[in-house]
C-alpha cells in the first residue's frame, strides 16, 4: 500500500458523518480503555469512579437492572456496567458528530485524519488479535486436553456457551489452527504495506468470534462486535477496489493512503514504534499462555483420572447400578489430596486424599467445603475408607478394605473422551456415528 500524499478528493456526505462518528467513539474508547495497559490502571479508575453514580442509575432506570455495580466491572463489557457505559458513549458520540458536522460542514474529506485513526485502530486491534492468538496456539483459552471434570458433565446441563468451549477444546489443533489464523492477523496489522491483508484476515476471524458469541451466548459480544467494526474500518477505502477485483474483474490502482506526516521520516516513526510495541506485545501474549496453560495443567497426582464403578461390594454383597441412591458411580481424582465420588442420585461427596503409593494404600476423609466448592480442610475423625489398591494395567483400578465401617470392594474403570483418534476413512457401518447424516 502505497502512502503518498496527493490532492483531497471529495467524500460523500455520508462518508464524512460516518468518519465523523466512528472517530468520535473509537477516540474516546481509547482514551477510557486504553490499548494493552498503556493508560495507567489507577488512572483508569478514576475515570470510571466519575462514571460510576450515572451508570448507576442508567443500569436501574434505563436497563431496569437491580444491580450495585462496582469499579471491579468497569469498562465496555457485557456486563450492567460494560452495556451502561457503552449506551452513554453513544449518546456523546452522536453528540459530538452532530457539533462536528454543523462546526466543519464545508470539509470535502479527513484524509489525514482518517490516516491517524487507521493507526489508533491497528494499535487497539493487534494487540488483542495477538493475545487471543497466542492463548489459542498454546491451548489454554479453550483449555486442552479437557480437565478431566468435564467427563463428568451431562450434554443436558452443560450451556451452549460451555458446550461450544469444550467441544474447541477437545482438538487441541484446531484451537492451534484458529489461534494462528488470529496471530498472524494481527502481526499484518503492525506492518503498513500488509495492513489491508491483515484487515480481510482479522474481519473474517472476527465475524466468526461474533457469531460464535451470539449464538451460543458467550459473553462478550460487545467487545467482538468492536473488533469486528474496526478491521471492517481498515478496509473500507479498499472497498471498491475489492468489488473491482472480485465482482466486476476490473483493473485496479493502489489506493493511496495520506501520510500523517510530511517528512518521510517522521511519517516512519509512528508505525516503526507500532511494529515495536506489537513485538513486544508477542512476547507477552505468549509468556502469558504459557502461563495459563500451567495453571490449567497442573502436574497431575497419582491414579488422575475419571473412573467409572464397574463393581462396587459391601460386606460381600454386590449392590447392583441404580438400586441403592448412595451407591458409588463415579470417582475422579483431579487433583493431589483430594478425591471426589458421585452418587447414583448424582450428588458428589468429596474427600480428602491420603494416598500411600509404598504401601499401596489411600484413605479418605470428608471434607468442608469452602465458597467455592473446593475442598478447605477435612473433618476430625476417623476415616469413612481405608483400601488397598492394585493396578492390573492403566485404565484399571481395584479397590479393597472397609468403607464406612464395612468390607467392600470395587472395580473402577477410566473413562476417557474419545479414544477413537483420527481416521482418513469412514468407520465400519456398524458403528452407530456412520449413520448420522448430514
Amino acid at each position: 500500500m502505497v502512502t503518498e500524499p496527493r490532492e483531497e478528493v471529495r467524500w460523500s456526505p455520508a462518508a464524512r458523518i460516518a468518519f465523523r462518528f466512528f472517530f468520535s467513539y473509537f477516540v474516546l474508547l481509547f482514551v477510557s480503555e486504553g490499548a494493552s495497559g498503556l493508560i495507567p490502571g489507577a488512572l483508569q479508575q478514576k475515570y470510571y469512579a466519575l462514571w460510576l453514580p450515572l451508570l448507576q442509575w442508567i443500569t436501574g432506570h434505563g436497563l431496569h437492572l437491580d444491580r450495585k455495580l462496582t469499579l471491579e466491572d468497569a469498562g465496555i463489557s457485557n456486563l450492567a456496567f460494560g452495556w451502561a457505559l457503552f449506551l452513554c458513549y453513544m449518546v456523546l458520540t452522536a453528540v459530538a458528530t452532530v457539533l462536528w458536522s454543523a462546526l466543519d460542514r464545508r470539509r470535502q474529506s479527513y484524509e489525514r485524519l482518517y490516516s491517524w485513526l487507521r493507526l489508533l485502530l491497528r494499535l487497539i486491534l493487534a494487540p488483542i488479535l495477538i493475545q487471543y492468538g497466542a492463548i489459542k496456539v498454546i491451548p489454554a483459552q479453550m483449555v486442552s486436553p479437557l480437565p478431566v471434570g468435564v467427563l463428568g458433565m451431562r450434554i443436558g446441563d452443560l450451556f451452549p456457551n460451555h458446550l461450544l468451549w469444550w467441544t474447541v477444546g477437545a482438538s487441541s489443533p484446531f484451537e492451534t489452527f484458529i489461534g494462528t489464523a488470529e496471530l498472524v492477523g494481527g502481526v499484518l496489522l503492525l506492518i503498513p504495506r500488509t495492513v489491508l491483508l491483515g484487515a480481510l484476515l482479522s474481519a473474517g476471524n472476527m465475524l466468526t468470534v461474533f457469531l460464535l458469541n451470539m449464538c451460543y451466548d458467550v459473553p462478550v459480544k460487545l467487545a467482538s462486535l468492536h473488533f469486528l467494526v474496526m478491521a471492517l474500518i481498515l478496509i473500507a477505502p479498499d472497498a471498491p477496489r475489492l468489488a473491482g477485483v472480485f465482482l466486476f474483474n476490473r483493473r485496479v490502482e493502489p489506493v493511496r493512503i495520506q501520510p500523517l506526516f510530511a517528512r518521510k521520516w517522521l511519517d516512519r516513526a509512528p508505525h516503526a514504534a507500532l511494529l515495536l510495541f506489537g513485538l513486544w506485545s508477542m512476547h507477552g501474549s505468549f509468556q502469558h499462555a504459557a502461563d495459563m496453560y500451567k495453571q490449567f495443567h497442573p502436574p497431575r497426582p497419582p491414579l488422575y483420572g475419571f473412573w467409572s464403578v464397574e463393581e462396587l461390594a459391601v460386606d460381600g454383597k454386590v449392590v447392583p447400578m441404580h438400586t441403592v441412591p448412595d451407591r458409588w458411580r463415579w470417582v475422579m481424582i483431579a487433583q493431589p489430596g483430594s478425591l471426589s465420588v458421585q452418587l447414583m442420585d448424582g450428588s458428589w461427596r468429596r474427600y480428602t486424599l491420603d494416598l500411600d503409593r509404598g504401601r499401596q494404600t489411600l484413605r479418605l476423609r470428608k471434607s468442608k467445603m469452602d465458597s467455592r466448592g473446593a475442598a478447605a480442610r477435612s473433618v476430625e475423625g476417623s476415616p469413612q475408607a481405608e483400601l488397598v489398591f492394585q493396578r492390573p494395567d492403566p485404565d484399571l483400578l481395584l479397590l479393597e478394605g472397609q468403607l464406612d465401617g464395612h468390607p467392600a470392594r470395587a472395580r473402577l474403570r477410566k473413562t476417557a473422551l474419545a479414544r477413537g483418534g483420527f481416521h482418513w476413512i469412514a468407520m465400519s457401518p456398524s458403528r452407530p456415528l456412520s449413520r448420522i447424516s448430514l
